[in-house]
């Protein structure tokens, strides 16, 4: 038991008493929409955060005040239905008859200064040697995690209620006051277990170092651990809870695990969100975007969503953190599905975790979500692999991709047959858009394009056309000195062994196709990335997120690119991004007109 906590949160609460007024609020409200220009704390005239309590009532418990932010500290009372004892945690654990013992009011209070718990796990990414370059530079922001059961005299008990408390809030960054905040509660072990922690190096990577196929030589993103496993098997249960204007907007159980490539070896680890009726609700009602992410004919924003991706800024996490937000962003109105992002910052366990950007994930519901065809009639081809769908959409995809290996288009006839297979405006706008980036992460890797398997025709999507999605861009646009503005990148991709590089250069063939083609790219050029619109949309962008990026430096790699440096970084980084596309046209048009002629 953990009656030693107890002990001094009631001292706590008595000298709160006769420091602080209680505060508070548990109202909700919609996610604000993303900040066009960062702000200092002097700048914020007034706090949204709260100065008075609100009651919260759930599982047969009732609390003085409800998950929010708050102004000062205060003193939580807890009751429950007669006959019934509160037991409660405050580290993230679920409660049983073991854990604290409601017997008196508990201090709510800013736990900024208390020492970092989580933050200072060093088993999350290699090399093992630069463990302390993962630390965070000082205390990191805290909140206070609740979690209540009610027990009556015959031992049933209620279902958990998980409270998250920001206090002081209005004296922070000025970002978590016009930013989407998202508290993530689940068991420690769930993350930091040797054998089963998702977040981990753990005993998957001991295993490897220790066995036969151990190679002192290999990257550390190629490394085996926990946080490299997937499947359901590494899915673990989490809370969710997600702060709009300092107050509670929704909150609910999920399943997480870690997502992505090379970057789950980032100590900062994107995660993918399940909503599932095994936790409880099978999809969040909840308008993740404010509104910005709509239905395809843009009638409706979209507001349900069986799973989302909190994403670390992938490549480009010690850099601008929002290139792939800025070419999803530019690209919007063109013939191929972008996703929704916006940047929220995280809490786990009550710790800070630096920001993110909330993400749509490339998936079937999304794909339904947008357009309408149902999602267990989409087959969905992710990286040259069946990601959704039926074996047999599979196997006609490659039987297409076999047909354009081995036919000439240059008539047509034939062309027009490839037209009917493929919606090559969708297929023009996504190569010329990641062509114009040059994204050295593309071909195989980061393509996905999707049908309906069944032709529907009340629904234009529905045409059993394949269509594609553009995503995880960010290994562009000059990223690690790479990809440079004077690259040919119809070259790079002309030479690669793929599916889009073979129906590019079959498609190359026709003459209609070269010349829609150049006046596609061309627009996409001077329009989408125009400079002066690329040059507004990164100011917009870098200052939104300037100061939450400064802090994920100093939580993350304080010895890397935070500190002392962390401002030139950042700087240095926003400047090079706007580089690339201020000297990329004049390259890329010339290498236009090299590859198919002059336009």
């Amino acid at each position: 038991m953990q009656t030693s906590h107890h002990h001094t949160l009631l001292l706590c609460c008595t000298i709160s008493l006769l420091l602080t007024a209680c505060a508070g609020s548990d109202s909700s409200s919609g996610q604000p929409a993303e900040s066009d220009a960062g702000k200092t704390q002097a700048e914020t005239a007034d706090s949204v955060f709260a100065d008075v309590q609100a009651p919260f009532d759930a599982a047969g418990m009732h609390f003085s005040a409800g998950s929010g932010f708050y102004d000062s500290a205060f003193c939580l009372t807890v009751s429950a239905d007669s006959g019934s004892t509160v037991y409660y945690t405050l580290d993230g654990s679920m409660p049983d008859a073991d854990s604290l013992q409601y017997t008196a009011p508990i201090c709510i209070q800013d736990r900024s200064q208390d020492e970092n718990k989580l933050s200072m796990h060093t088993d999350i990414a290699q090399p093992a040697a630069y463990a302390e370059y993962f630390l965070p530079a000082g205390k990191t922001d805290k909140a206070t995690i609740l979690r209540a059961v009610a027990i009556d005299s015959s031992g049933r008990q209620s279902d958990t209620v998980t409270l998250t408390y920001f206090i002081g809030y209005d004296q922070k960054a000025a970002y978590y006051q016009d930013t989407a905040v998202i508290s993530l509660i689940t068991d420690e072990k769930n993350l930091f277990d040797f054998d089963t922690g998702i977040y981990t190096l753990g005993k998957t990577y001991d295993d490897w170092k220790n066995g036969p196929d151990y190679d002192a030589e290999t990257p550390d993103y190629f490394m085996p651990a926990n946080y490299t496993q997937k499947g359901k098997a590494w899915e673990r249960q989490a809370t969710l809870q997600f702060f709009a204007d300092g107050q509670l907007a929704a909150s609910q159980d999920f399943g997480i695990r870690i997502h992505g490539g090379a970057t789950r070896s980032y100590p900062q680890k994107s995660l993918k969100v399940y909503a599932r009726k095994e936790y409880g609700a099978g999809k969040l009602e909840y308008d993740l975007f404010s509104g910005t992410v709509r239905q395809q004919n843009g009638s409706a924003p979209i507001t349900e969503f069986d799973s989302f991706v909190l994403r670390n800024g992938g490549n480009d996490a010690q850099y601008t953190r929002f290139s792939d937000k800025l070419v999803q962003s530019l690209t919007a109105d063109r013939a191929f599905l972008t996703q929704g992002m916006t940047p929220c910052i995280l809490f786990i366990n009550g710790e800070f975790w630096g920001q993110y950007e909330l993400t749509e994930k490339v998936d079937a519901d999304t794909i339904h979500s947008h357009y309408g065809v149902p999602a267990n009639d989409v087959c969905l081809i992710k990286k040259e692999a069946l990601e959704s769908g039926t074996e047999a959409g599979f196997q006609e995809w490659k039987q297409l991709w076999n047909w354009i290996r081995n036919t000439d288009f240059s008539q047509q006839d034939t062309y027009g047959q490839l037209c009917s297979a493929v919606d090559m405006q969708s297929f023009m706008d996504y190569v010329s858009t990641e062509i114009y980036i040059n994204n050295a992460d593309w071909g195989k890797p980061n393509s996905a394009m999707w049908k309906a398997q069944t032709v529907d025709g009340s629904n234009p999507c529905a045409d059993g056309k394949w269509r594609f999605i553009l995503f995880d861009t960010e290994f562009s646009s000059g990223l690690y000195g790479k990809a440079q503005p004077d690259e040919n990148s119809f070259e790079t991709l002309l030479e690669k062994d793929c599916f889009l590089a073979d129906l590019f250069r079959a498609a190359l063939a026709n003459d209609s196709f070269r010349s829609e083609f150049a006046d596609t790219f061309l627009e996409i050029a001077a329009q989408n990335f125009g400079k002066a619109r690329v040059s507004s949309e990164i100011d917009r962008l870098s200052a939104a997120r300037h100061d939450m990026a400064i802090d994920t430096y100093n939580r993350f790699w304080s010895k890397i690119v935070g500190g002392a440096e962390a401002e030139r970084n950042y700087q240095d980084a926003v400047d090079f991004l706007r580089q690339f596309y201020d000297q990329r046209y004049e390259f890329i048009t010339e290498y236009l007109e090299e590859t198919i002629g002059k336009p």
